[in-house]
């Protein structure tokens, strides 16, 4: 549904000092965001993440915390369709807001962004008619697509920093929320400049991370086998500087054999850690094992 995106990254690729992995393997832990963001963002599943930040200790160790103890600087940046006023509720709908004082500041983003949509300026949707936020409608603030500024933001905040600091991003887009799965046409009308505009940034010094916490959500056809497929067997592809996958051959083996094999958020976690401590790679789980390493052929669900 983003082929100018695909287009993009294999343009940027054949260009030379980038190379792209597609992980068609990659699959689900459970329904909806929340189940599947918790693995990626702590290494756990939704209800042990629940029982950590409910302790005394509220403490869940992040994958910020990994970046900024080997130096990074850090952010978060969701679009928050919903409002804040669930921010104490222990059912919130998004990482950000989950976080959002249940986590200690070791384990939060350096940088919090996504609370601009907690501005009472910003309605939120679904039920009132004038909020840009509806489901459906294109959104716009000052002419611009909402998702535009978001990318603006962190194409401002590479730029911002000098080659030599460690950055670590996380933007989470919901421009294909809704059911007629038109806005994502603009998405992608907009990903290859922003792609272009941090092309050298690819190539020399950055990890790019293109995933979905799961597939098409609320779409008429979820109602059939084909929707139920999808909703499975969401997007994950990355990309890294060239000379990093040639300087480290069996890592590069690993990930192009990996391509092809069942993985989970529980994996991309656990590569992340890897990407924050590298060479030093975390202990391998029942769970979850570096995409860096080969992952066993015979995995199943």
């Amino acid at each position: 549904m983003v082929p100018r995106l695909f287009d993009a990254l294999n343009e940027l690729q054949r260009g030379g000092g980038l190379r792209l992995y597609d992980f068609r393997g990659y699959s689900i832990v459970g329904y909806n965001s929340m189940p599947n963001m918790a693995p990626f963002l702590v290494g756990s599943d939704a209800a042990d993440l629940a029982a950590a930040l409910s302790s005394a200790a509220k403490e869940a160790p992040t994958i910020w915390a990994d970046f900024k103890r080997h130096g990074a600087r850090t952010f978060l940046l969701e679009e928050i369709h919903d409002g804040c006023a669930d921010l104490a509720q222990g059912g919130t709908s998004s990482a950000s807001k989950y976080f959002h004082g249940r986590a200690s500041a070791a384990n939060a983003p350096d940088h919090a962004p996504w609370q601009i949509f907690c501005q009472p300026e910003l309605r939120p949707c679904c039920d009132d008619p004038a909020s840009i936020l509806r489901p459906g409608r294109r959104q716009c603030i000052g002419g611009v697509d909402l998702h535009a500024h978001l990318l603006d933001y962190t194409r401002r905040f590479w730029e911002g920093h000098p080659p030599q600091q460690r950055l670590m991003g996380l933007v989470n887009l919901m421009t294909a929320h809704e059911h007629f799965m038109t806005r994502l046409g603009i998405l992608d009308t907009d990903l290859p400049p922003f792609l272009q505009g941090l092309a050298h940034r690819l190539r020399s010094d950055t990890a790019l991370l293109i995933i979905s916490d799961h597939g098409t959500h609320g779409v008429w056809y979820n109602d059939f086998a084909i929707g139920q497929a999808e909703h499975r067997q969401p997007a994950f592809l990355l990309s890294l500087p060239e000379r990093f996958a040639a300087a480290n051959p069996a890592g590069d083996g690993a990930l192009r054999r990996n391509q092809a094999r069942r993985l989970t958020s529980f994996d991309v976690h656990a590569t992340l850690q890897h990407l924050a401590a590298w060479p030093t790679m975390p202990r391998p789980s029942l769970e979850a094992t570096s995409l860096f390493v080969d992952l066993s052929p015979n995995r199943t669900c």
